[in-house]
C-alpha cells in the first residue's frame, strides 16, 4: 500500500515539473513589482498545502523527489512562489494595459474576502497569519490576473459548431485477419444480425464500446465514423494490421458534446494567450526577495484545513466560456 502511494504521489510530482515551472523572465523590471505581504503570501501557501493534505494525508511532505535531493514539500512551495511571482508579474501587465477594477467587481471582491474570512477557523488563523484585509488583496490581485489573462485570450474564437467538438459511441470489432472480418461484416448484413454478439465472442478486444471525440486520436483515424447515424454499420476499416468494424449506437452525446466544446475553446484561448504573452517575458524579471518565504514551513499547520478560496472566488465571478 505504501509502494502505492509512494508512486501515486511520483507521478504527481512528475506532472508538476512539466506544468508548473513559473515564469522565467531575462530582462530587469523589477522595481515596479509589488511584493505580497506574507499573509497574502500564506493564503496561497495554505491552499496548496491544504490541497494536497486533504488528498494525501501530511505523511507526504516527508516524501523525497525522484534525484533524492529535495523532499515533496520544497518543491510545492516553490511551485507556490512561483505562482506569486507570477500574479506580480501579471499585475504589471494590468498596469500596461490600463486594466483595472470595476466598482461591481471591487463590491463582489469584498464578498468573496469576508465570506473567506468568515470561514476560517482560529487553526487556520494561526498558521495562515493574515489579516481580513490581506484576504482582500489576495482576491483582488488573483482577480486582476483573470482579467489579464481573458484581455490577452479575448481574440479567440468562440464560434465553435456542434460538429466540430461533436462526440459519439459506438461499439467496435477488432480482428487481425481480413478475411475474418469480411465474413462477420457478411454476417452483420443479415436481418437481425446482433452487432453485439458479434463484438464480444469475436473481437481481439474486451472492451466493444468506445466514446470518441473530434480531434481526438481515434477520430482522427477513422473521422468517417462521424458521418454514421444511429445504428450505422461502418465499412471495414484497416488501421495497420487491424480491421475495425463499428456500429454507431449514439450520434451525437448532447453533454459530452457540450463538455468537449468547452474544452477546445479553453484551449483555443490559452494559445492567444500565449502567443500574446510572450512579448511580456522579456520585459520582466520578476522574483519575490521576501525573506519570509525561508521561514514557510508546510509541515505546521496540521489544523489548518481552509481550502475555499477558487470555490469562493468562482461564486462570485463564474468562468464565463460558453
Amino acid at each position: 500500500m505504501r509502494k502505492k502511494f509512494l508512486i501515486i504521489i511520483y507521478l504527481i510530482f512528475a506532472m508538476y515539473l512539466v506544468s508548473c515551472k513559473g515564469i522565467e523572465f531575462e530582462n530587469q523590471k523589477i522595481a515596479k513589482a509589488e511584493e505580497f505581504t506574507k499573509g497574502e503570501a500564506m493564503i496561497f501557501v495554505a491552499e496548496e498545502k491544504n490541497k494536497y493534505e486533504n488528498r494525501f494525508t501530511d505523511k507526504l511532505w516527508n516524501l523525497k523527489s525522484g534525484d533524492g535531493n529535495s523532499f515533496f514539500k520544497d518543491y510545492i512551495l516553490s511551485v507556490t512562489k512561483s505562482f506569486v511571482e507570477e500574479i506580480m508579474v501579471l499585475k504589471l501587465v494590468a498596469d500596461d494595459l490600463n486594466i483595472i477594477v470595476s466598482n461591481a467587481d471591487e463590491e463582489k471582491i469584498n464578498l468573496a474576502a469576508r465570506e473567506y474570512y468568515d470561514a476560517m477557523t482560529l487553526n487556520d488563523l494561526e498558521y495562515i497569519e493574515c489579516e481580513e484585509k490581506d484576504v482582500y488583496n489576495a482576491y483582488k490581485d488573483y482577480h486582476i490576473s483573470r482579467l489579464v489573462i481573458d484581455n490577452l485570450s479575448k481574440n479567440a474564437s468562440t464560434e465553435l459548431s456542434i460538429s466540430e467538438a461533436k462526440v459519439i459511441k459506438v461499439q467496435y470489432i477488432r480482428l487481425d485477419d481480413e478475411k475474418e472480418a469480411e465474413k462477420i461484416f457478411e454476417a452483420l448484413k443479415v436481418k437481425g444480425a446482433n452487432f453485439s454478439y458479434y463484438a464480444k465472442n469475436k473481437s481481439l478486444d474486451i472492451d466493444i464500446e468506445m466514446i470518441i471525440k473530434r480531434g481526438d486520436e481515434t477520430s482522427t483515424r477513422f473521422p468517417e465514423l462521424f458521418y454514421l447515424s444511429n445504428g450505422q454499420t461502418s465499412e471495414i476499416l484497416k488501421f495497420r494490421n487491424n480491421y475495425y468494424i463499428f456500429k454507431c449506437m449514439n450520434d451525437y452525446l448532447v453533454s459530452e458534446t457540450e463538455l468537449r466544446r468547452l474544452e477546445v475553446l479553453r484551449a483555443m484561448k490559452n494559445d492567444e494567450f500565449n502567443l500574446n504573452y510572450a512579448k511580456y517575458k522579456s520585459e520582466y524579471n520578476i522574483r519575490s526577495n521576501s525573506t519570509y518565504w525561508r521561514e514557510i514551513d508546510l509541515q505546521k499547520g496540521i489544523k489548518c484545513k481552509i481550502d475555499k478560496f477558487e470555490n469562493i472566488y468562482y461564486k462570485y465571478f463564474p468562468k464565463n466560456i460558453k
